[in-house]
């Protein structure tokens, strides 16, 4: 069941990149795991890691699967500003990475 979640959050970022950020974003690995204090959240570092490259993570929190496909998805675009943060540079968040900022 969950398989068939990862593949849409999958096809769903993909289709996200190309229309959002010209397809600028690395690909990434997507999470379903136990997050209660929030939707989701993506890794600061790289912490996947295959023998070619190395990934960020996002993670949506399997608690807040079941609200509405439309909220699923903004939280998945929410983590890609973070990313898109990331890798140009914008520092987005404040207080240890807590906090969104003024360019978030």
């Amino acid at each position: 069941m969950l398989s068939k979640h990862n593949e849409f959050l999958e096809r769903a970022y993909r289709i996200l990149n190309r229309v959002y950020f010209e397809d600028s974003l690395p690909e990434v690995v997507i999470t379903i795991q136990s997050s209660q204090k929030s939707y989701g959240h993506i890794t600061v570092g790289e912490i996947w890691k295959d023998s070619w490259d190395s990934y960020h993570e996002i993670n949506l929190s399997a608690e807040y699967l079941n609200r509405p496909v439309e909220n699923i998805i903004s939280t998945l675009v929410h983590e890609m500003c973070h990313l898109y943060a990331m890798e140009n540079n914008i520092k987005d968040t404040s207080n240890n990475n807590r906090y969104h900022n003024k360019k978030f």
